[in-house]
């Protein structure tokens, strides 16, 4: 994420104004300005759900909210004082963030092993990436089978080239292989195949 002040050069500026001279827009009648001038300065009361005291909102912002409060910081002290566990926006189940976490990986096996491999990939400074869809839509083309042997096994990624002889990360650069073949191939470039993709 970009940090510091963002200045904007004389140039954007011109090409800004340059934009906004070309749009057209037809000024509003007396009817529509009073509606929005009626509709800005309605304002629902209510009593703040923390202090008690009263204070007031517009009413597309009051029917938004479950409750309702006079500042920042009474709703930050409703959160920290009287909010229940259950009803917090990082409620997890009453479980800490570490188990929760333990759960999603136990669940979805696939996508970390996923995010390992593209890691390892990152880490080596491999040009490229692929989706875990990609991956998914190559195992289908190979009928889920090993590209080498041929048979039903779970299957791994590996790079035909290789990542440390400087193999790209690419979905064109990766193969479905077994664990006993991808450790045979090792990092080698040339191997013999027995059963090829269908298409």
């Amino acid at each position: 994420m970009p940090r510091g002040v963002y200045k904007r050069t004389k140039k954007h500026l011109e090409s800004l104004d340059k934009a906004r001279s070309k749009i057209k827009r037809s000024p509003l009648s007396e009817e529509t300005k009073k509606k929005i001038g009626d509709a800005n300065r309605k304002q629902i009361e209510f009593y703040c759900d923390h202090c008690g005291n009263i204070s007031s909102d517009r009413p597309s912002h009051y029917k938004r909210k479950k409750r309702h409060f006079c500042s920042m910081s009474c709703y930050a002290k409703y959160r920290k004082e009287i909010m229940p566990p259950s009803q917090q926006p990082t409620w997890r189940g009453g479980v800490s963030n570490t188990e929760a976490h333990r759960r999603w990986k136990k669940k979805n096996p696939e996508r970390m092993a996923h995010l390992k491999a593209r890691r390892y990939a990152r880490e080596r400074g491999a040009k490229g990436s692929h989706t875990l869809a990609e991956w998914k839509e190559l195992k289908l083309k190979h009928n889920f089978l090993c590209a080498i042997c041929g048979e039903k096994k779970p299957l791994t990624k590996d790079h035909i080239i290789p990542l440390s002889e400087g193999g790209t990360d690419y979905i064109s650069n990766i193969q479905p292989l077994c664990r006993n073949c991808n450790s045979k191939k090792w990092k080698k470039l040339n191997i013999d195949k027995k059963i090829p993709a269908t298409n």
